[in-house]
């Protein structure tokens, strides 16, 4: 099994593993209740775990009412929006880091922390690398 990152023979790849979760939020919760918990306590929960295994970093981006109501206006009600409240991204340098997060019995413990703010049976993952054509504001360069 290959668990370096990046498609093989492949230029321009940043040679990264990179996760990204959709999320939908626990039916119920109101965008502030979502925001607070997923910031300020699970994913400080996920910080020392995330540390441990060499994260090079993790975000969280919202899709909440107030953006919905932003793109609904911009495109004339014509946005093809994705029916999730968050996403929840990591890159890792390999599989490997991103194999032994998921696998650590601290990072599995956090999992019974979703029913607090997230409907886990509508999450859904993609995971690969990331082709950079535009990187702090300036075209990347390739080979």
């Amino acid at each position: 099994m290959v668990l370096e990152a990046g498609y093989p023979g492949s230029k321009g790849f940043r040679k990264v593993t990179k996760v990204t979760v959709l999320i939908k939020k626990k039916e119920g919760l109101s965008d502030e209740e979502f925001t607070t918990h997923y910031n300020n306590i699970h994913a400080q929960m996920a910080v020392p775990v995330l540390l441990r295994h060499d994260v090079i970093t993790y975000s969280l981006t919202y899709h909440l009412q107030r953006d919905r109501t932003i793109m609904r206006d911009m495109l004339h009600g014509k946005a093809q929006l994705l029916p999730y409240d968050a996403i929840c991204t990591f890159v890792f340098p390999d599989y490997r880091a991103f194999a032994k997060f998921m696998y650590d019995p601290e990072s599995k413990a956090m999992n019974g922390d979703h029913e607090n703010f997230m409907d886990a049976s509508q999450m859904k993952m993609m995971v690969g690398d990331e082709y950079m054509v535009i990187d702090d504001g300036k075209r990347v360069e390739k080979d």
